[in-house]
């Protein structure tokens, strides 16, 4: 489906970052599919079925061979993506598609080029304190939500650097002069296993240090 701003059609291009998501890609695939005019799995090294089950959902699927980290499995799926407006969301079933009406809107009133889904709270103290730092340049509620709207012409520019885009992505759209807008959002638990957060956010502190300085 394409969005309309006045007699223009706006494009969307959901991209979906995933690494050994087999157990959750259909049904996050099957749920986006009434709010993007083209889906992409972007699997990331996965061991398990990720590429098969997103082609096979109607998803177009795109493989690294090898495990390269969210920041840029995202990247490559920013590359690919044919949309005016890209969406990025997660895999693993916490982000609702329903919400992408609401994040995009800001876009096609011409309100925002980048917008940010704000989740009700940040559950990780390492997010949390990325986020103070981030936000001693600018205001924001929630610098590592997964769940974001960009203008396609905005995303394309972006280097994105990072083990994560927590607080690395926010600033970026800033150094761009990108008018960044907050939507609230809703989550859910994931559909299967744990998050898998291992040390990246330590590493990626010292990213937003550097982000902040240059």
């Amino acid at each position: 489906m394409a969005f309309l701003n006045g007699k223009a059609k706006q494009r969307v291009s959901v991209i979906i970052p995933a690494y050994n998501e087999a157990m959750s890609i259909r049904s996050v695939i099957s749920d986006c599919k009434a709010f993007g005019d083209e889906i992409i799995v972007v699997d990331d090294g996965s061991t398990d079925d990720t590429t098969e089950i997103a082609e096979k959902s109607g998803a177009v699927a795109v493989r690294n061979e090898k495990n390269l980290g969210v920041t840029k499995a995202t990247r490559r799926g920013i590359e690919a993506a044919r949309g005016d407006i890209i969406i990025t969301m997660d895999a693993d079933g916490q982000h609702d598609p329903s919400d992408i009406p609401n994040l995009i809107k800001p876009i096609i009133e011409e309100e925002g080029d980048v917008v940010l889904g704000v989740r009700d709270e940040i559950p990780h103290r390492s997010e949390r304190m990325i986020n103070a730092l981030a936000g001693l340049k600018a205001r924001c509620s929630d610098t590592g939500t997964g769940f974001r709207a960009m203008r396609a012409s905005v995303a394309k520019k972006m280097e994105l650097r990072g083990t994560c885009l927590c607080g690395t992505f926010f600033l970026e759209a800033l150094k761009q002069g990108a008018r960044v807008v907050e939507v609230s959002i809703k989550t859910k638990p994931r559909l299967h296993g744990e998050r898998k957060m291992k040390t990246r956010h330590i590493k990626q502190f010292f990213y937003v240090v550097r982000a902040l300085i240059l």
